[in-house]
């Protein structure tokens, strides 16, 4: 086999079992997430100076954030690559429920910070548009059959 052949087939195997959908999710997951560290990372100072976490020390704040984000990486684990439909609900009800506390705390936050609260609205819809993925036909068969039933990239085998 010649080496443009086996390098083809190594870029194609990670994409070639899942649906168009679940990759489309996947790049609008973790591209928000991606931004939504570069937005932490440029505003931690406002983090730890702002008057909700005036007096927390800057490394209970930062281990909160590594908390976070690696629960943020478990889902997608689960979802992308173990095809668990659980845990895609558990993403989406959690995701609901935050809407609850995020959109007031977005409206305070614009009131001192318009620009860091748009981009926080911005990261916030690109991460909903990402999980309507989920719930295409392609998706939503993939995640009930735990991954079995699924696109299949018939060129891989070329």
């Amino acid at each position: 086999m010649p080496v443009r052949d086996t390098l083809t087939v190594r870029q194609n195997w990670g994409n070639a079992l899942r649906p168009q959908s679940i990759i489309r999710f996947e790049q609008f997951y973790l591209g928000s997430n991606a931004l939504s560290v570069l937005l932490q990372v440029l505003h931690f100072t406002g983090l730890l100076g702002g008057s909700t976490l005036a007096g927390v020390a800057p490394e209970f704040t930062l281990s909160i954030v590594l908390v976070t984000y690696s629960i943020v990486f478990v889902f997608w684990y689960l979802i992308t690559r173990r095809a668990s439909n659980v845990a895609k609900w558990i993403l989406v009800v959690m995701a609901g429920l935050g809407l609850f506390s995020t959109v007031p705390l977005l409206l305070k936050t614009a009131e001192t910070d318009l620009v860091y609260a748009l981009l926080a609205l911005l990261i916030l819809l690109i991460q909903f548009v990402g999980m309507a993925f989920l719930f295409r036909r392609d998706a939503a068969e993939w995640l009930r059959s735990r991954g079995q039933h699924g696109v299949i990239d018939v060129s891989t085998f070329n």
